[in-house]
């Protein structure tokens, strides 16, 4: 049976449901994919330091590829564990950037650095709230 491009494309969106999640996920992508490398670069850091920013990091970007994998592959998006995985992912999101945003803020850098710091703790609290939100519509029966 010949395969369809547009009855492909739509089933592929359909397996991205939650979009919150998967747009969370992009994002963190987005956001921490090359700060791994970033962190391991920086000559001025000693090797605990680099393990120390990279882990919470590394992490993020982890869950955000198995959270993508998982719902490309046709994964339940209802069932248990994959709610936990995305609710953990977002609050470890929420947690971070309420640890880490204050301390850029607060800390001597430039002000260019903190208006894209806060611009980015924003737009990962926010999308964080929204795929958390969605596992609560995902207990509900319906996926947003």
């Amino acid at each position: 049976m010949a395969r369809h491009p547009v009855t492909d494309t739509v089933d592929a969106m359909e397996r991205m449901r939650p979009y919150s999640v998967t747009t969370f996920s992009v994002i963190t992508l987005f956001i921490w994919g090359n700060r791994i490398w970033l962190a391991w670069t920086n000559a001025e850091d000693s090797v605990a330091r680099k393990i120390v920013w990279s882990t919470p990091i590394t992490a993020f970007v982890i869950a955000a590829l198995i959270s993508l994998v998982l719902l490309f592959r046709g994964g339940d998006a209802t069932r248990g564990r994959f709610r936990q995985l995305v609710q953990v992912f977002a609050g470890g999101t929420v947690i971070y950037w309420a640890i880490r945003g204050p301390m850029i803020l607060l800390a001597d850098h430039p002000a260019p650095f903190k208006v894209v710091h806060a611009v980015l703790a924003i737009v990962s609290v926010v999308a964080a709230v929204g795929a958390w939100r969605s596992q609560d519509t995902v207990r509900s029966g319906t996926l947003a």
